[in-house]
């Protein structure tokens, strides 16, 4: 009689005991109203992608005058530099341009407040008159609006200076951080010196206040620069591309001057000063001399206006 192994007995009863699994349920589907889809979620369906990029894919410029078509192309070239360069602050800051209307009056070109900088073009800009009236409201018709911060500055500096036809706003941190200095904006390399006389405007917190337009024009006077103490810069040009690549100096100087403070270990003995002379003579070359054979602000922006139609040209739009 052959004895078998009571290992290999009691596995075979254990197979033959074991019951079959039972396939898992399926989980029970959530139905879903008809207005929710998770491929077009928004918090707001006004705001969503599929409507946004709608609006902004439409192109109104034959409804303006030439001279609009292009400064709103210009302006809206500027709203995707600043985007590229990392100078907006989410959806807030505005850069605005002068236009002039056929019966001789003038208004001015404003973002949407809601769009994100790369995502402005030149016929989402908004027109705004001197008293804070909407004249066109752009492709987007009323959806986002205009940052109120935005009309209280510009407004005010356009009005007070004829002699402009762009300004422009940011909180970039190093332009921030400086603005915050007791000893100010610092002449301290070439780049710092082609910028400018500077002006200054004290804080007041966010600039709502219409009572504040006054100091505001007072503060700037006949200079193109202005730090707003604790909060940011402004720069404004006789064209779109003076304000912007005034800009594009100004804050590659805080830049500048951010880190040659941080290499001076907080000792201003350890900064090498220029002297006066010097500095002047470097901002009449770039900006009375004609140092780039062109207007200043001209041939940089027509450049990065190129790289901008290799990236992306739906700006034009």
């Amino acid at each position: 009689m052959t004895l078998q192994n009571p290992r290999l007995i009691c596995r075979a009863a254990s197979l033959a005991c074991r019951k079959p699994i039972a396939p898992a349920s399926p989980t029970p589907r959530r139905s879903f109203s008809s207005e929710f889809s998770p491929h077009t979620y928004a918090p707001d369906t006004q705001y969503s992608s599929d409507h946004v990029s709608n609006l902004l894919q439409t192109s109104i410029l034959p409804e303006f005058s030439e001279q609009e078509a292009k400064a709103r192309i210009e302006l809206a070239a500027t709203y995707r530099l600043f985007s590229l360069k990392g100078w907006n602050e989410n959806i807030y800051g505005h850069l605005t341009a002068k236009v002039h209307e056929r019966n001789g009056s003038e208004s001015f070109l404003i973002n949407p407040f809601g769009l994100l900088y790369s995502e402005v073009t030149a016929s989402s800009l908004i027109k705004v008159g001197a008293d804070g009236a909407v004249k066109h409201p752009g492709v987007t018709n009323g959806l986002f609006g205009i940052n109120d911060a935005g009309f209280v500055i510009h407004s005010a500096i356009h009005r007070a200076r004829p002699d402009l036809q762009s300004v422009m706003h940011c909180h970039y941190p190093s332009a921030a951080g400086v603005s915050s200095l007791k000893q100010g904006f610092l002449e301290l390399a070439q780049t710092s010196h082609q910028v400018g006389p500077i002006a200054y405007h004290d804080y007041q917190g966010v600039v709502v206040d219409r009572a504040e337009q006054k100091s505001l024009a007072e503060d700037m006077g006949d200079k193109n620069i202005m730090f707003l103490r604790n909060h940011g810069v402004i720069t404004a040009g006789s064209s779109i591309g003076a304000a912007w690549y005034l800009m594009y100096q100004l804050l590659a100087a805080t830049d500048i001057q951010s880190h040659a403070s941080a290499c001076a270990l907080g000792d201003a003995q350890n900064l090498n000063m220029p002297s006066d002379r010097t500095v002047n003579k470097t901002y009449e070359v770039m900006h009375k001399k004609g140092f780039s054979g062109a207007a200043y602000g001209l041939k940089e922006l027509s450049a990065y206006m190129r790289l901008l139609d290799k990236l992306d040209p739906s700006y034009r739009t």
